[in-house]
């Protein structure tokens, strides 16, 4: 499917642990009566998220493959775009958005109701999205035949994903959309999320900062003026002058 060539020849652990995963997985569903029991309690299914609450289908679907060469054909684009992703952004952020992309695709899938929907496609095509940000002149081969540059395949796929919603084809059309629109709202606002989740995070470092500071000023004050003259009264007259309160006082403030 890939028109240029890069060196691969060792990728980030974001990507290969994606890999080996998604994997195993794909070989459990090949187990007879497990394969089975994984796709009916890991699809998504938008009226069962919905409905049921069963919201941990909008993630395990996500690792879940109709067939070798649906995997493959993931595996293969999470490799090439991928691997360049997590070098720019560190493994934390990759996977982060990887999550993001299918999670959010998953539930932006509402409109196919009771639908059975598995796949990395939401999360693949919120990736190739941001890699078309990135790398927009960089060239794919279109249905493995037509090269184009990566922004073009966005908007070719974007496009088919529109007209294609409702053919009942058996594909996730609305969830290969849902993926282009997730990452595009992804770039347009990181930036002032990053800049608002910043700004929350200095707020709270200073409420636990002043925190801290009244908290150590009231234990000063409580030990000058109640347990610094239970200490003078020891050094005067010794431990057996003091009260059971004083003695208890002591006791809790040791503590």
């Amino acid at each position: 499917m890939y028109y240029d060539s890069y060196n691969y020849s060792s990728f980030p652990s974001g990507v290969r642990n994606l890999l080996i995963f998604t994997g195993a997985i794909f070989i459990l569903q090949m187990i007879p009566g497990i394969g089975d029991w994984i796709e009916t309690y890991g699809s998504l299914v938008p009226s069962l998220v919905y409905k049921n609450v069963q919201l941990w289908r909008i993630v395990t679907y996500i690792f879940l493959h109709g067939n070798a060469w649906h995997l493959l054909f993931n595996m293969l684009a999470l490799w090439m775009f991928g691997v360049e992703i997590e070098r720019m952004w560190g493994t934390r952020r990759f996977l982060i958005f990887f999550m993001i992309g299918g999670i959010g695709s998953g539930l932006l899938s509402f409109p196919m109701w009771y639908a059975h929907i598995i796949g990395a496609s939401g999360a693949i095509l919120a990736l190739l999205t941001v890699y078309a940000y990135y790398f927009p002149d960089r060239k794919i081969l279109m249905f493995f035949i037509f090269p184009v540059p990566v922004r073009v395949a966005v908007i070719i796929i974007g496009a088919i994903s529109i007209l294609m919603s409702y053919s009942g084809d058996g594909i996730a059309h609305f969830t290969h959309l849902a993926g282009i629109v997730i990452a595009i709202f992804y770039i347009k606002y990181y930036s002032q999320f990053i800049s608002l989740f910043t700004h929350f995070q200095a707020v709270s470092a200073e409420k636990t900062m002043r925190k801290q500071a009244e908290k150590k000023i009231m234990k000063d004050r409580y030990f000058e003026e109640v347990i610094d003259p239970i200490l003078k009264k020891i050094s005067t007259h010794g431990m057996k002058s003091l009260t059971k309160e004083e003695q208890k006082k002591l006791q809790n403030f040791k503590r």
